[in-house]
């Protein structure tokens, strides 16, 4: 953890940007990663005053690709803009317990009362249209790995969930546990998991399982796809209140003393 801790410092040294919260996300945050996956680190930055009150229009993401360090930070404005939209990607940022940098006032209030206010929609959508598009992956591209299966899976469990109002977990094994274990699409999920574990998440599924497993996804999206929560205007009325009130916080906590 520490040398991530490095190399978030490094990559910001001689920027003007200033670091404010940083975590694990991906395959290590869900625990399923294998002994060669990435870091996938995540988070924002706070622009400098001058960029802020800049009349330019600023780069609003900072990547970084250096060996197994994946890194990308976006400005305040840009998360807090996703955030309001209850995007799933930094909803999982912000849940994350895998944390390398945190900055921020009020951390643990202000998660709970984002974590309290999302778009259950939002999620349903974003995870029932992860899960199609290995499907079709899967169908044309004929990558039916265990890999593309298994990610396919977990959408389409993260959306039966969010359909139902429930924040999905994002380690497996917690999510596995969410879900009815009698389920065959959970039996399957866990078999792939496996292989992956194995190092053969490039591995091809056997020619003969294919059209079965496909055939059960097929009828569980055809159970839950009709089924999307509704969105509830309070919420989001209150999410965006509460990001602007937190917002003008931090921003008045930074650049006061600039």
């Amino acid at each position: 953890m520490q040398a991530i801790k490095e190399e978030i410092i490094i990559t910001f040294r001689d920027k003007e940007e200033q670091p404010l919260f940083y975590v694990e996300s991906g395959s290590r945050l869900w625990e399923i990663e294998s002994p060669d996956s990435d870091y996938d680190v995540r988070g924002f930055h706070l622009q400098s005053k001058q960029q802020y009150f800049d009349f330019k229009k600023q780069q609003d993401i900072i990547t970084v690709m250096n060996g197994d360090f994946d890194f990308v930070s976006y400005d305040v404005d840009k998360m807090f803009g996703l955030l309001a939209k209850s995007n799933p990607m930094v909803l999982e940022w912000i849940r994350s317990h895998i944390v390398y940098m945190n900055k921020l006032p009020s951390w643990k209030n202000f998660q709970q009362d984002i974590l309290a206010n999302i778009n259950f929609s939002a999620l349903f959508f974003h995870y029932l249209s992860l899960a199609r598009g290995h499907i079709k992956i899967m169908e044309t591209n004929k990558k039916f790995t265990y890999k593309n299966l298994f990610y396919c899976i977990r959408g389409l469990l993260s959306a039966d969930l969010a359909a139902k109002q429930i924040l999905p977990e994002l380690s497996i094994g917690s999510l596995f546990c969410q879900c009815d274990e009698n389920e065959e699409l959970v039996k399957i999920a866990q078999e792939s998991l496996l292989e992956k574990r194995k190092k053969k998440e490039k591995t091809e599924v056997a020619q003969q399982d294919q059209e079965k497993i496909l055939t059960i996804i097929k009828s569980f999206i055809r159970k839950i796809e009709n089924m999307p929560p509704s969105q509830n205007k309070h919420k989001k009325n209150n999410l965006t209140n509460i990001l602007t009130e937190y917002s003008l916080c931090l921003k008045e906590k930074y650049y006061h003393k600039a």
